[in-house]
């Protein structure tokens, strides 16, 4: 059994530093990322030590069991940081999630009958219930929920946390992601991670997946019953892992059997019994929230993990001890009093929609904070001009860019959103023909036809006249964070521009190539990607890929603020191969996502290709086809034409003479021809003619 003796000689042991080494499953990354921040900063370590003292006087002293009839709430705000996708879960989920919290640290949870009968003795109740803020930290009503449109959704790490933080030392505050880095190079998926006591103010809280977050919504398949949160929360109060980390570990607990490692099968069969000194007769505690079995197998906390924690509660060393005082539950307003009705936060997508004259949009309504009663949408060139639907659908008939607006109201108050440039609505009339060049010289960036967007509405994409590959300047982005500033910075992109459209109709062997100067300050993940669309935006497939080293244009790393010698450009090229050709609306996007590593350039885009004729064009992709064949009644002709143009179709007989003729100027898109009807029975020849060029074939007439 594990003892809160020789404290200090294990701490400094070398131990607990080297546990993140022996994790054989990294599920959760709380301790690895207690050794990173460790790593750091010294007095993450002197911090835990010193906890470690306070909680055995505490408990030595008795303290823990005078205080323990006290039940302990602790405000939460829940930061759900989204891009748009799954992980922007709802209210009901995120409630179902502090209903499992309040239950598994009451010992309220209705699987307490699956306790194996051996460990009922020392099962424990921590005292401590958790509750949605209703109060911010300026004062402002809330319903304790939060959301941030960000791609640091995205393996996330403690980058999220600087988006929006509360105070912590007067909420819980809890992060719901879309994924979370697995860093630690180690097999498994991680689901979350929380800060230990001691740690960071800034950093302070939980991450947690989107489909670990609760039991119903995105988490209703995950089998984890929402006890991630619960395992998590237990290490924000200072609970080890069961098994501590390391081989047959100490967690400081009294009455949690020492266990071998992580037991990462779904449930073992009572007992399961570990190869470690004290392990027999009742094996490992696998239904202890601190394990890795799945949610259904767990449904306790010792009465040893309980105290600990009651313990940290009322540290001052662990910044716990304030939340659950009288006057933070007041300033939080989670005293008990009902929750008033806040207004709502009107909220939609930001980021714009492409799509070409006569599409269609669905929109969202994604407000939150408050019960929405009502709202109205505007939607400036669209149709309809304004709506009260949720979602409604919209056309728009007129190229150009377009903004939406979207009010929401209940009887507390209203509130608006505008997102400027939310619609860009592409021309069906495409001019722009190759070869086409873009040096980046003249007019006020973005230029006419051109787009660009960051995702988090930050810096991105502009000229520069510090560097060029030819001219006077070139297209960059300024990536490069000085030692003073920090070089971590939560504008990862998206950074991407787009081109105006092409009408590549008559080309093919279609090409591109463009300038790059890169520099990475090490061996990072920043990636650039080229690719194309056919639907003036809507959807876009890659076909050019650079990340991390090889994307750099220098020689090694460079440390200071980049900006390239003649010699540190390179010319890229980009292979469509046969996909663009003959494409009457083709847009380029350039695409950057980085960490904040250096800056790069981009220079004298080209466009070129080999460009044939129309009729060329039409007779090569024509795919004629004449069925039924051989036909006792009407015969159909059908082709497709690559572009607009004349088209004639011959009819002939035997003899060669024309028994049916048709031509007129068709668009691009497949068609179809009926032949006479009345024709005798017969061989005749159907000629399709573009200008010069025919197809041929025969049909049979019964």
């Amino acid at each position: 059994m594990k003892k809160f003796l020789l404290i200090a000689a294990l701490l400094t042991s070398g131990l607990l530093r080297n546990a993140s080494a022996q994790l054989s499953h990294d599920k959760c990354h709380a301790e690895i990322m207690f050794q990173e921040a460790a790593a750091k900063d010294p007095k993450v370590l002197q911090n835990r030590e010193a906890l470690e003292r306070f909680t055995e006087e505490y408990i030595n002293s008795g303290s823990a069991s005078r205080a323990s009839s006290v039940l302990k709430v602790i405000p939460v705000v829940v930061h759900v940081i989204h891009y748009g996708g799954a992980e922007n879960i709802s209210k009901a989920q995120i409630d179902d999630q502090l209903r499992t919290l309040n239950e598994d640290f009451q010992r309220l949870n209705p699987d307490t009958v699956n306790t194996p009968a051996a460990f009922v003795p020392v099962a424990g109740n921590a005292g401590v219930e958790f509750r949605l803020a209703q109060i911010d930290p300026d004062g402002n009503c809330t319903d304790g929920i939060t959301r941030i449109y960000s791609p640091l959704t995205y393996n996330a790490r403690n980058n999220v946390k600087s988006l929006q933080s509360w105070p912590r030392q007067k909420y819980l505050n809890i992060w719901v992601v879309n994924s979370i880095a697995n860093v630690n190079g180690s097999p498994g998926m991680v689901i979350g991670f929380a800060q230990f006591p001691g740690g960071a103010d800034s950093t302070d809280g939980v991450v947690i997946k989107h489909d670990y977050m609760g039991s119903i919504g995105t988490a209703a398949n995950s089998q984890n019953a929402g006890r991630t949160a619960t395992h998590e929360v237990g290490h924000w109060l200072n609970l080890r892992h069961i098994w501590g980390d390391a081989t047959c570990g100490n967690d400081f607990v009294s009455d949690t059997p020492t266990q071998n490692a992580a037991n990462l099968s779904n449930c073992p069969a009572w007992p399961s019994i570990s190869a470690c000194s004290g392990n027999a007769p009742n094996g490992d505690m696998f239904t202890n929230y601190m394990d890795y079995t799945n949610g259904p197998c767990q449904n306790m906390f010792s009465a040893g993990q309980a105290t600990r924690m009651l313990t940290t509660l009322n540290s001052n060393i662990s910044g716990r001890n304030n939340l659950w005082s009288a006057s933070n539950l007041a300033a939080t307003g989670t005293s008990g009093t009902p929750a008033p009705l806040c207004a709502p936060i009107a909220d939609f997508i930001p980021k714009p929609i492409l799509i070409c004259e006569g599409g269609s949009v669905q929109f969202n309504d994604g407000s939150w904070g408050g019960e929405v009663a009502s709202r109205t949408w505007t939607f400036n060139g669209g149709t309809p001009a304004t709506d009260t639907a949720a979602n409604p659908m919209v056309m728009y008939t007129t190229p150009g860019v377009y903004d939406v607006t979207l009010t929401v109201n209940n009887a507390t108050g209203s509130n608006s959103k505008t997102i400027a440039g939310r619609v860009v609505v592409s021309s069906s009339n495409v001019t722009s023909l190759i070869p086409f060049n873009e040096g980046f010289e003249n007019g006020t960036w973005p230029f006419n036809d051109y787009y660009e967007y960051n995702a988090n509405g930050g810096n991105t994409w502009e000229t520069t006249t510090v560097a060029k590959s030819q001219g006077t300047k070139s297209l960059y982005i300024y990536n490069f964070l000085s030692a003073s500033t920090g070089y971590q910075s939560n504008d990862k992109g998206p950074d991407e521009f787009v081109t105006p459209a092409f009408n590549l109709t008559g080309v093919t062997a279609a090409n591109m190539t463009f300038d790059l100067a890169c520099a990475l300050r090490d061996s990072t993940t920043d990636k650039l990607a080229v690719a194309y669309s056919f639907n003036c935006g809507q959807t876009w497939t890659v076909r050019y890929t650079r990340q991390g080293v090889p994307l750099q244009t220098t020689t090694g790393f460079v440390n200071g603020n980049f900006i390239p010698t003649a010699a540190q450009w390179r010319t890229e090229t980009v292979n469509f191969g046969n996909t663009i050709n003959n494409k009457s609306n083709v847009r380029f996007r350039f695409e950057f996502t980085h960490e904040s590593s250096n800056n790069i350039y981009i220079d004298n885009i080209n466009l070129n290709g080999t460009i044939s004729s129309v009729n060329e064009i039409n007779a090569s992709s024509a795919d004629m086809n004449i069925y039924p064949n051989p036909s006792k009644g009407i015969t159909y002709v059908d082709f497709t034409m690559a572009a607009a143009g004349d088209v004639q179709i011959d009819v002939t007989d035997i003899e060669g003479r024309v028994v049916s003729t048709f031509s007129d100027f068709l668009p691009e898109g497949d068609h179809q021809y009926t032949m006479n009807n009345d024709l005798v029975s017969g061989v005749y020849m159907v000629r399709l003619t573009f200008g010069n060029n025919s197809i041929t074939k025969k049909a049979i007439i019964k």
